[in-house]
């Protein structure tokens, strides 16, 4: 199996990373996750919970580990630690800002700073509309430096009739992007 770091910052659409997260801990991959105190918020606005580990099965919660973000001696602070993929789901356009500029002033940023610097796959879901160009500047610079910018924007060809049918696409879009099959969409031309 798998191993994946989640991060999840202050923006709107925290409802992608619970479900990234279910999907991923259900196909037993690792899940390490960090939350930035703005994301913990977000969490309890969108999704009337103080508690993270509430939203998850004790089944899911066995392949997943919750490191503080203050935990700058983390292993995922590390580049011998060794993870396939990160994704900040969602991302905010402060943690844009400050992975832009190299700044690993916390284990989410530091992670994202690491995932860079290895070469290794960094997937950030920025959720702002709309975008000025500071934000667009921050975000092709990341682009420009290794990271892949996935836009939580819907696909309307599969005739989505509920929000969890855009969401599940959206989830769904990313796991294919990571390279992990999944049921959560479907593919332009496929039956629908």
């Amino acid at each position: 199996m798998k191993h994946f770091v989640v991060g999840i910052s202050g923006a709107s659409g925290a409802i992608l990373a619970i479900k990234l997260i279910q999907q991923l801990a259900a196909m037993k991959h690792h899940i390490d996750v960090i939350i930035s105190p703005s994301g913990r918020k977000t969490l309890y606005y969108e999704l009337k919970t103080s508690s993270f580990t509430n939203l998850f099965s004790k089944k899911e919660l066995q392949n997943i580990s919750i490191h503080k973000i203050t935990a700058i001696d983390s292993p995922l602070a590390s580049g011998s630690y060794s993870v396939d993929a990160m994704i900040i789901i969602p991302c905010s356009m402060a943690t844009v800002a400050a992975i832009s500029i190299g700044l690993g002033d916390n284990l989410l940023r530091r992670a994202a700073d690491v995932a860079l610097k290895e070469k290794r796959t960094l997937v950030l879901v920025p959720r702002e509309a709309p975008l000025h160009t500071i934000h667009l500047e921050n975000l092709a610079k990341l682009s420009q430096s290794g990271a892949t910018i996935f836009p939580p924007m819907p696909m309307w060809y599969f005739l989505p009739q509920t929000i969890e049918d855009l969401e599940n696409a959206i989830v769904g879009k990313l796991l294919a992007l990571l390279g992990i099959p999944n049921s959560l969409t479907k593919e332009w031309g496929a039956k629908l």
